[in-house]
């Protein structure tokens, strides 16, 4: 499982996810009052097409300090809104598309070898090189501070999955995800 923790995040607030009700959280106009664009809506359909589950705001939300996760090996992703205080949906942040944005991009490095297994394979060829791109050094230190006690490899793929997110470009994700998850 791959949890970004708030302590730990520095300027790159946690992203994860599990799964949406798609159908109450991201159908139409119930949407658009939630501060979500269409781009938005789009990637979660997309990510629900793959089979995998996205929840916003369960109370596993509250039982850890994140703001969500990618968990293959429970098919889901989870959003933890920053300013939720139950269990509910509230109006989308920044921060909170940013999560959407980073975690479905860890479910797109799930994609890499075919299949839906927790094996992560980068998307980019040089992620650390995008990563001093978008991020700029600085963003790239932060990001490895933040997952020190992690492997070289899950290193890489978080540089790369806040430097995607930081892009700011769902619908990339969503073609992303047809290419790779299909």
């Amino acid at each position: 499982m791959i949890t970004i923790s708030k302590e730990n995040s520095m300027n790159f607030k946690a992203l994860t996810l599990t799964a949406l009700t798609v159908a109450a959280t991201f159908s139409g106009s119930a949407t658009q009052a939630r501060n979500v664009d269409d781009a938005h809506i789009r990637l979660a359909h997309a990510i629900v097409s793959t089979g995998v589950t996205l929840k916003i705001n369960p109370a596993e939300c509250f039982e850890r300090a994140a703001y969500g996760w990618y968990s293959p090996a429970n098919l889901e992703m989870v959003v933890c809104q920053e300013t939720a205080k139950g269990t509910y949906e509230v109006n989308w942040t920044e921060e909170d598309l940013d999560t959407l944005r980073h975690e479905a991009q860890h479910l797109v490095q799930d994609c890499m070898n075919g299949e839906l297994d927790g094996v992560l394979g980068a998307v980019y060829q040089e992620p650390v090189s995008l990563g001093k791109q978008v991020l700029g050094e600085e963003g790239v230190q932060r990001v490895l501070e933040a997952y020190s006690e992690a492997s070289d490899h899950i290193k890489v793929m978080e540089i790369e999955a806040f430097s995607v997110a930081r892009m700011n470009d769902p619908l990339e994700q969503v073609s992303d995800i047809a290419t790779y998850c299909f």
